[in-house]
C-alpha cells in the first residue's frame, strides 16, 4: 500500500472501511475476553465521535488531549479528532496532575478523553489550574463532580441516534479537505532536562514514517496483525495504530 499517495490518514481509514469492510481492524481485551471490529464497524465508531466533536464546537486546529492507558477508546478519539480536523494532544496514564496541567495549559486544550475515574480524579485536582478545560469525555460511567462535569464517549458521540447520510457526508467533507502539512499531534517530551517540549507533528511527517515502516516490515497487504505494548502516547505506539 502507497501510503504516501493519499492526503490523510483518516482519508486512508475512510478508504479501508470500503476495501476491507469486513475484515478486522482491531482487537481489543473486555472483561477477560478478546473482541474485534471490522474496518466497516471502527469507521463508524470514529464518524460517530467526530460528529460528537463537532456539535461539541471542535473546530480545525483545536487541540484535544487524551489522558489514558492503551485501550480501544484511545484508537476511536484519535482518528475522531483526526476526522473533526483537530489536533490530538496525548498524556502518559502515569503523568502526575502537575505534569498534565502543564501540558494542557500548554497546547490550550479545551475537551479532554480522560480514560478512568482515576484519571478524572487527577484532572479534578487541578481543575483551578486548567480553566482552559471546558469538556472532559470518560471511556468509562462514573459519577463526576458537580463542579466539574464529566460525559462519557458514548454520551458524546451519540450512539443511540442513527448516523445519518448527511452526517457522514459532512464529515467526510471535512476528510477531503485535509492535506498532508496539516498538522495531526502535539507530542510532549519527558521534560528531564526542563519543562516538557511540544514537539508537533503533521500528517506528512507520520504518513512517511508509516509508509518506511511497512516497507521494513514487508507488509503489502492489510493482513499482518501488529502488537505493540508501548504506550498509545508514544510517537511509534501511535505510528502502529495507524500501520
Amino acid at each position: 500500500m502507497n501510503v504516501l499517495s493519499y492526503q490523510s490518514i483518516p482519508a486512508i481509514l475512510k478508504d479501508n472501511a470500503v476495501k476491507y469492510a469486513r475484515k478486522t481492524a482491531i482487537s481489543y481485551k473486555k472483561r477477560g475476553t478478546f473482541l474485534s471490529l471490522s474496518y466497516e464497524e471502527f469507521y463508524e465508531r470514529v464518524l460517530f465521535l467526530a460528529r460528537g466533536l463537532g456539535k461539541a464546537g471542535v473546530k480545525p486546529g483545536d487541540r484535544v488531549a487524551i489522558f489514558s492507558e492503551n485501550r480501544l477508546g484511545w484508537a476511536i478519539s484519535d482518528f475522531g479528532i483526526q476526522c473533526a480536523r483537530g489536533v490530538t494532544v496525548p498524556i502518559y496514564a502515569t503523568n502526575t496532575p502537575k505534569q498534565a496541567a502543564y501540558i494542557l495549559n500548554h497546547c490550550e486544550a479545551k475537551i479532554v478523553f480522560a480514560s478512568t475515574k482515576g484519571q478524572y480524579e487527577k484532572l479534578l485536582s487541578i481543575r483551578d489550574q486548567i480553566p482552559g478545560v471546558e469538556l472532559v469525555i470518560s471511556y468509562e460511567r462514573f459519577m463526576g463532580d458537580r463542579s466539574f462535569p464529566v460525559f462519557t464517549q458514548y454520551q458524546l458521540s451519540e450512539v443511540s441516534t442513527p448516523l445519518s447520510g448527511e452526517d457522514k457526508e459532512k464529515i467526510e467533507k471535512q476528510i477531503d479537505k485535509i492535506t498532508q502539512d496539516d498538522l495531526i499531534t502535539i507530542i510532549y517530551t519527558s521534560g528531564t532536562t526542563g519543562v516538557p517540549k511540544g514537539v508537533l507533528l503533521t500528517q506528512r511527517n507520520i504518513m512517511t514514517n508509516a509508509q518506511y515502516g511497512l516497507e521494513m516490515l514487508g507488509i503489502e497487504q492489510r493482513e499482518q496483525t501488529l502488537l505493540s505494548f508501548l504506550p498509545s502516547a508514544m510517537f511509534w505506539s501511535g505510528l502502529q495504530d495507524i500501520m
